[in-house]
């Protein structure tokens, strides 16, 4: 089905300082209607533009807001039914994967698809009826081909990836956090993102230097029937990856 199938979407920041101040040309433009990205390129006005085509398009004028409901929403939405889902975040150093992943925490327009989601997650809790809900969250890290727990002890420490039979691949003794609230999965997720491994670099001074993935894991039990017991429970997860 179209609703379970990978769709990718492109978003096009504006220019930063360094860039103003170097008096840089754009070369990329949107045509958000129809999901196509151009790419001119420089010195070379006479061939046309490389063209590109996603499930979505958006450029500087569109919020994140805007981009949440449209892509992230129904994703979400999946999870707190019962089913896994990812939403991952590719791009260059300073292309804009933490503006749009994390965004603003003093802003509330500038909020990130991060934050969104953990609200999103909690609201659907409170106003569901006749269901429990367990949330408990996890943060790892991958760094020169090392996996990091970033909620861990010990957080230098190499983890192991392990394999299972039924429930697929997981990494070993990796910390699961239980959530009551949005500002829980918040301090964690700061708690882990101090832990990060990052290094200076010309487009960003706080780059990081690895892949860190941020997962919520729901479990869903419906209480409607007499003996709790007996009804069916739900496992599933919201995987967050940025690069």
């Amino acid at each position: 089905m179209a609703s379970e199938s990978v769709k990718v979407v492109v978003r096009c920041r504006p220019m930063n300082d360094r860039e103003r101040a170097l008096n840089c040309k754009a070369v990329v433009s949107l045509d958000s209607d129809r999901g196509q990205c151009f790419i001119e390129k420089p010195g070379a006005a006479e061939e046309p533009p490389k063209q590109f085509t996603f499930d979505g398009a958006y450029c500087t004028q569109h919020t994140t807001e805007q981009m949440y409901n449209e892509v992230a929403y129904p994703l979400v939405e999946g999870v707190t039914e019962g089913y896994n889902g990812t939403i991952f975040a590719y791009g260059q150093t300073g292309s804009g994967k933490s503006f749009t992943m994390q965004g603003v925490a003093e802003l509330a327009a500038y909020r990130g698809v991060i934050p969104r989601a953990f609200e999103h997650i909690f609201e659907t809790i409170q106003c569901a009826e006749n269901t429990k809900f367990l949330v408990r969250t996890s943060y790892l890290e991958i760094y020169n081909e090392e996996i990091r727990d970033l909620l861990g002890n010990d957080t230098k420490q190499n983890m192991e990836l392990k394999e299972h039979p039924e429930h697929g691949v997981y990494v070993r003794n990796l910390s699961m956090r239980t959530v009551h609230s949005v500002t829980e999965c918040e301090r964690l997720m700061e708690q882990g993102w101090r832990n990060r491994s990052v290094g200076c670099t010309l487009m960003n001074k706080d780059s990081s230097r690895s892949h860190s993935i941020f997962t919520i894991h729901m479990e869903i039990c419906s209480t409607g029937q007499t003996l709790e017991i007996l009804n069916p429970r739900f496992h599933s997860a919201l995987t967050l990856c940025r690069p």
